[in-house]
This record gives C-alpha cells, structure tokens and sequence, in this order.
C-alpha cells in the first residue's frame, strides 16, 4: 500500500494506481466541503481507466444529466455486474473456436465480439481483419450491458498489463489456448487457401495480420511456409512469451490449455474446465455431450491432428522459428522450447 503524505501525493495516486486501496487512501487527502471535489474526481477518472468511484460518487454523477455522465454510468454499470464473462485468448488454430463454442453450449451463454462496436461478423466485412485484436472498452460495456448472465469470447490477443487490469475491471476471466508453432502454420495455411479462393476484389482485406502476397494461394508451400514462418510464427512465440510473463506478474490468472492435451483429449478438457469453472453438473454435462459430438462448423475442425508441422514445414524454417524462441529463454525453460517449436 502507498503511503500518502499530503494532497499532491493524493493526486499522483488517484491518477495513477490501479489499487482501490490506494484509491480509497489517498482520497482522505481531498478536500470534501468545497464544490471543487466533484470536478477534481471527474477530471481524475476520465484521466485514470482504472479509477474506482465510491457508491457516493457514482451516486451524482447517476443523478447528472450530461453526455459524459451518462456514459460513466453505463461504464460503471457494466464494470459492476455480477456475471460470468469468459475470453479464450488464443494463437489462431489452437482449436480456440472448439474450446470457446463448448463453453457457449455448458454455460448456455451468447458469444460475443470485444474489439469492437459492432458484431464480429461486420467487423471483419468491414475490413478488421488485419488488426491486432486489442478489446474495446465500449465493445466491453456494449457486451456487459446487453448480456446481463454472462458472455464468451474469443481473440486473438497477446498479454498486456493493460489488458490484465481491463479483465480486472470488467470481472472477465481468460482462458489462453496454445499449440505446436510449426502445427498453428500447416493449419493456418490451410485456412488461408480456403479464404483466398473466396476472396473478393481487393483479395489482402480478409487477411489476418500478417502481411500475404495477393497471389498467395498460387505460391508454392516452401514460399507459403516461410512467409507465414517469418511473421505469424514470429508473432506466435511472442503470444506465448507475452502470456508467460502475464502469468508471473499475477494480476490475472490465466486458465492455460493446450491443443494437443485437451483439445486432442475431450476427457480431460471436460475436467479441466468444469473444475476451473466450477461447473454445475447440467453445465458438466452439456459439456460432456458437446465435445464428444461438436458441431463442425462453429467449432472449426481442420485435420485436428498433431505433427504435421514437423511433417511439412522444412527443416531449415523449424530452426529459425527455434532459433529465434531461443531468444527469449530468459521466460521459456527447455519444455516449454521443445514443445513451441520442437
């Protein structure tokens, strides 16, 4: 806990902590009698995306009329429910569509899209493909609001201590999916052929991204593998990386699967998420029943089989992708290399 010794501090803390501890603390340096202290508190929060209002205060700014009020109490509304809010954050291909539509059918709760406004059907006709799948706090509110019992999502997101306080926030519990790098590119290539022979016009929109040439399904599958080895693959160890590092900070605690332990092996997905869930039996069941017969489409099932990167992908790009997550063995121990990218 800071300690705070007069009104400056006070200030630094209230614009900057993430602590309601601290918050609460360094409030008792505020003066409470003027009429100055509504404002100084509205400046701080609209300064601070972490700030935590106390009942009292939140209480005027419900009773306020203005635009801004009205949005701080939406936000405030949608950050204070009670509900189950789960986010696979996952590499593309991790078997994250099967893990977040059997969560939708156990928990019987709708999906939803976090980055942005819209759907996330529109989103990606809109042209959002390409972006890194940061959440949009109003896509947050939007969702918590409208979802009153709880949501599943599912992103493509890589850990920030940013994101760690928006889950915080928001009361969103993550999941994090991961595979076999050289496997996640075999996969992702495959889907990558499929789209671009339904591409429209302008054929790099619906791109991911990581950059592909617009004649990308023509190219030969070393060129298609290298391209994919030097960006997603890249991106992939610096996924894992980043979510390793979240986990030792500890301001959230990821629930973290892998493709090939439990996504290949429904007995023990089903107990792992229905113990770190706290499942009902109904919801144990629904379980169960889904991942022993999941639908295809929504759960997106390619090959589903492991090994076909160190079948496929050449040597000489597996030993750059090992090379370059050699780098980072400061937060990769030995296992943890041999199974990214061995």
């Amino acid at each position: 806990m800071h300690s705070v010794k007069d009104r400056q501090e006070a200030f630094r803390i209230l614009s900057r902590s993430f602590s309601p501890r601290d918050q609460t603390a360094a409030r008792a340096f505020l003066d409470r009698e003027g009429s100055d202290y509504r404002a100084q508190i509205f400046g701080l929060y609209l300064d601070n995306p972490f700030l935590t209002l106390t009942d009292d205060e939140l209480a005027e700014i419900d009773a306020a009329s203005g635009p801004m009020d009205r949005l701080i109490s939406a936000r405030e509304a949608a950050a204070r429910a009670q509900a189950p809010r789960h986010v696979v954050f996952c590499m593309p291909k991790s078997g994250s569509s099967f893990i977040q539509s059997a969560l939708q059918h156990a928990l019987q709760l709708p999906f939803v899209s976090l980055t942005g406004y819209g759907s996330g059907p529109a989103g990606s006709d809109f042209g959002m493909n390409g972006r890194e799948q940061e959440l949009d706090e109003l896509a947050l509110v939007k969702s918590s609001l409208l979802c009153p019992r709880g949501f599943v999502a599912q992103h493509h997101t890589r850990y920030t201590p940013y994101l760690a306080l928006q889950l915080r926030r928001y009361g969103v519990a993550p999941i994090v999916t991961t595979r076999n790098i050289p496997d996640c590119i075999v996969s992702f290539d495959d889907m990558m052929i499929q789209w671009r022979k339904r591409a429209g016009r302008i054929r790099w929109i619906s791109d991911a991204p990581f950059a592909l040439p617009l004649d990308y399904e023509t190219l030969d599958a070393e060129a298609r593998y290298t391209i994919l080895t030097h960006s997603f693959g890249v991106w992939l160890v610096n996924f894992h990386v980043s979510w390793t590092r979240g986990r030792a900070q500890g301001l959230v605690s990821p629930l973290v699967l892998r493709y090939e332990d439990h996504v290949l092996d429904p007995d023990a997905l089903v107990g792992v998420l229905s113990q770190a869930l706290r499942m009902s039996e109904d919801q144990r069941q629904r379980l169960r029943a889904y991942v022993q017969a999941p639908d295809r489409v929504s759960a997106r099932f390619n090959v589903g089989r492991a090994g076909r990167g160190a079948e496929q992908v050449p040597a000489h790009l597996r030993a750059f992708l090992a090379e370059y997550a050699a780098l980072f063995r400061g937060d990769l121990g030995e296992d943890d290399l041999a199974y990214l990218v061995g």
